[in-house]
Order: C-alpha cells, then sequence, then structure tokens
C-alpha cells in the first residue's frame, strides 16, 4: 500500500474513533510511524487530511441518495428525499466527527472543485427530476435550470446562514431540526410554484 494510502487509512480510523477536534496531525503521523514534518509533504494540513480521508465516503454516499431519492413515486417527493438525506447526512457528519461548524467552513472553501462536483450533481438531480415532473403534467413548463440552481440555492443559503451561528459551538438537535424545517418549507414554496393544479 501506498504511503499516502496508509495515512489516509490511519486519518480516517482516527477521525472516526476520536472526531475531528480531538484528532491531531501528530496522532495521524504517530498512527503511520512518521514524523509529523513528513506528513506535509503529502497533506498541506489537517482539513486537507479529513476532505482527503473521506472525499470517496462522500460521493458515494451522494450517488445513494439519488438511488433513494429515485424510489420515490412523484418528482416532488423525489426533490423533498434528496435534500433531506443530505441536510440529514450533513449533521450525522458534523456530530459523529465533532466538527466545528467553522472548520466546515473553511474546508469547503478550500475544496471549491470537489464541493462544487458535489453541488453539480445534486442540482443535475433537480433538473432531472423537475423535467420528468413536467413530462408527467406534475410541473408547469420552466426555466428547468434556473429552477433546480435555485433550489440549490436556497438550500446552501439558509443552511450557511444558520450554521454560522455556531462558529464557536455546535449546533444542537434542535438547532438541525429547526434548520431542516427551514429549508424544507422554502424548497416546498418553489415547488408549490412550479406545481399544477
Amino acid at each position: 500500500m501506498a504511503k499516502k494510502d496508509q495515512i489516509l487509512d490511519a486519518a480516517k480510523l482516527l477521525f472516526n474513533r476520536q472526531g475531528y477536534s480531538k484528532t491531531s496531525v501528530d496522532d495521524i503521523s504517530q498512527a503511520v510511524g512518521m514524523r509529523k514534518s513528513s506528513l506535509y509533504y503529502y497533506f498541506k494540513n489537517k482539513e486537507d487530511l479529513f476532505m482527503c480521508s473521506f472525499r470517496d465516503d462522500w460521493e458515494q454516499k451522494f450517488r445513494m441518495f439519488e438511488t433513494e431519492a429515485n424510489k420515490e413515486n412523484n418528482p416532488t417527493d423525489k426533490i423533498l428525499a434528496y435534500i433531506t438525506q443530505s441536510l440529514n447526512y450533513y449533521e450525522k457528519v458534523v456530530i459523529e466527527h465533532k466538527i466545528p461548524v467553522k472548520a466546515l467552513i473553511e474546508t469547503r472553501n478550500l475544496y471549491r472543485s470537489f464541493v462544487n462536483k458535489i453541488n453539480r450533481g445534486g442540482i443535475s438531480f433537480y433538473i432531472t427530476a423537475i423535467n420528468e415532473g413536467i413530462d408527467s403534467g406534475d410541473f408547469k413548463e420552466c426555466e428547468v435550470e434556473k429552477v433546480a440552481e435555485a433550489l440549490f440555492l436556497i438550500k446552501f443559503s439558509i443552511q450557511y446562514d444558520q450554521l454560522s451561528m455556531f462558529l464557536h459551538s455546535y449546533p444542537t438537535e434542535e438547532d438541525w431540526t429547526h434548520i431542516r424545517e427551514q429549508i424544507l418549507y422554502a424548497i416546498g414554496l418553489i415547488l408549490d410554484g412550479i406545481r399544477k393544479n
């Protein structure tokens, strides 16, 4: 196994066991028998290690969300199922790994191309579901790409606006429920606007 893969495996194991906050670069370097300075040859920092450790898992999860959402009977339910699953997973990642919201926001900015790939997948899913709704007569004719982007932007904007209040603390389950309800309500308004009566 290549050294980089060994480092990623050790990092993933430690992040899963100890959480993001309690795992240090020293812990990871000790787990693979390297000096901390040698680890920086492979990875920029702790955030880089975290993102690289879980990138494949995250991509797989979002493909699974599509598969699960496509089991719904109508396009509205498909979109809502996809969004709900992604919000629930985001909450799970933050809680299980004890990731400070500030680190999530910073990591998102550092890994813009990876995050954009995930986001484009979501927008593509919305486009497919909206087109399906138009074809089935559930939705009115509309500017599909713009509606899909609006769905993404509303979810993203509310989520990050609400999470920005927790830069120095962790959101509670009640906070997550509130965020999820706000997002689903706003998404519902858009879907109501394109639904045929």
